[in-house]
């Protein structure tokens, strides 16, 4: 696995220079689909935002409250008059000047057990997310897994039929062979009979052709070729898969500690027992620490005349600040009353799936392995019968050799039931590696 990377590297250099035939074995083939399959690329995404979910969390947590005010203007400035109440100062809009203002806010909560509930929430939200990505990832590769075992189950069956359809062609050219040399024992009915099967040999090589192709484009589309490019395995011929298979209480424990759905369940309950916490813990108050700075400054008309002290009491000069503990509570706490029922409520349904879901899916264990072991015992008894045809097929074959026109029919018996026992001993090969398929995934394996 190890250099599926720099291969998907090597592949995307060569679609570059104009397509060519890519070659890969079975596990290369799952994994280039894997990324590759835009349905998938799309469900990993939704994993990039649980996890800027977290990282929101951390952000706002850290003086949620932090804003920073500058202003620059003008103003107007300062002139004494006198009156009959004495010196007064009153606005000169003759004599503008420049002004400028700062104003800092800050605020830092203290509930750090809420932070930290919330976090916990977040991050069990988000490993469930995985393991339900992951969860898909499993059925996805069974069905990928399919169209590669189809792919060789397509080539096979395209050599078979081909293959038919020479040793048919050549046997009637014996026959005609036979017949202008008026040998005894060949009549013209054994060539009609022989060439009235022509049309079953040709239907299945026009089948296998079509087949194949089918399972070409379906290659190309899923490992995401270009028009110029195409696809071959590795694997010249369609073999039972080498996997090894555990025990099924191998598989059950295995399944019980690392199956997608068990942790995601686990997750699901850990997110829930959080947000019910956390619902709880907002019906109590909120502490939080403030603190607030102005400052202003003028230089319009002669008011630097008047007073050069930033601290003076002026109309426009002035520096400010506050600094303390706070106190926020919530009075419509039926609100929050509220949500703190809807979480429980959601953990406790969480709790009843518990109750089913490890039986559940030992039974579902079970079953796939009930099916693999047809699937190998049909394997078995095809491989068996296939070695009884081919001993059949050079019974026939020795004896056509000594007496061609009598054993004309028993030749092209022999032949037909080896043709078809090789049909039927590839697809239980291909029913078998997918039994196996199929029982890793619900295992998780």
């Amino acid at each position: 696995m190890r250099f599926i990377l720099p291969l998907v590297l090597l592949i995307s250099l060569s679609f570059a220079d104009g397509g060519g035939t890519v070659r890969l074995n079975r596990d290369e083939f799952v994994e280039i689909a894997l990324k590759n399959e835009p349905r998938f690329k799309e469900k990993r995404m939704e994993i990039l935002i649980k996890e800027e979910k977290v990282e929101q969390i951390k952000a706002g947590a850290l003086l949620p409250k932090f804003e920073f005010s500058m202003l620059m203007g003008l103003v107007p400035g300062l002139k004494k008059s006198m009156t009959d109440n004495g010196e007064v100062e009153s606005w000169d809009f003759t004599k503008m000047g420049p002004y400028s203002g700062v104003n800092i806010q800050a605020a830092q909560p203290l509930n750090l057990g809420q932070l930290q509930m919330g976090l916990k929430a977040a991050r069990a939200d988000l490993l469930q997310k995985k393991m339900d990505i992951e969860g898909k990832e499993h059925s996805l590769k069974t069905e990928i897994l399919s169209y590669y075992y189809g792919y060789l189950l397509a080539m096979e069956m395209n050599k078979l039929a081909q293959d038919g359809q020479k040793q048919m062609r050549k046997a009637a050219d014996k026959l005609e062979e036979a017949l202008d040399d008026e040998e005894e024992g060949v009549s013209q009915m054994d060539l009609l009979e022989l060439k009235a099967g022509f049309f079953e040999i040709d239907k299945a090589v026009l089948d296998a052709q079509v087949g194949l192709k089918k399972v070409q484009l379906i290659a190309k589309f899923i490992l995401g070729l270009p028009d110029s490019a195409s696809f071959e395995p590795l694997d010249s011929a369609l073999a039972a898969a080498s996997d090894f298979i555990p025990g099924l209480d191998s598989l059950k424990n295995w399944a019980y500690t690392h199956h997608p759905d068990i942790r995601r369940l686990a997750a699901g309950l850990e997110a829930t027992q959080m947000q019910m916490e956390l619902a709880s813990a907002k019906l109590a108050p909120e502490f939080f620490i403030m603190g607030e700075f102005e400052y202003a400054k003028s230089w319009a008309g002669d008011r630097t005349s008047i007073s050069k002290d930033a601290f003076a009491q002026d109309p426009v000069n002035r520096i400010s600040g506050v600094f303390g503990v706070g106190i926020r509570y919530k009075l419509n706490f039926w609100n929050q009353w509220e949500n703190y029922k809807i979480a429980r409520i959601e953990h406790r349904i969480l709790r009843q799936t518990e109750s089913y879901a490890n039986k559940g899916i030992e039974l579902q264990i079970e079953e796939k392995y009930e099916d693999f072991l047809v699937a190998k015992g049909k394997l078995e008894s095809a491989r068996n019968a296939l070695r009884a045809t081919e001993g059949m097929l050079k019974g026939a074959a020795l004896q056509y050799d000594i007496n061609p026109g009598k054993t004309t029919g028993l030749l092209a018996s022999a032949y037909k039931k080896n043709l078809l026992m090789k049909k039927d001993y590839y697809f239980a090969v291909y029913e078998y590696n997918m039994s196996v398929a199929k029982l890793f995934a619900q295992a998780g394996y």
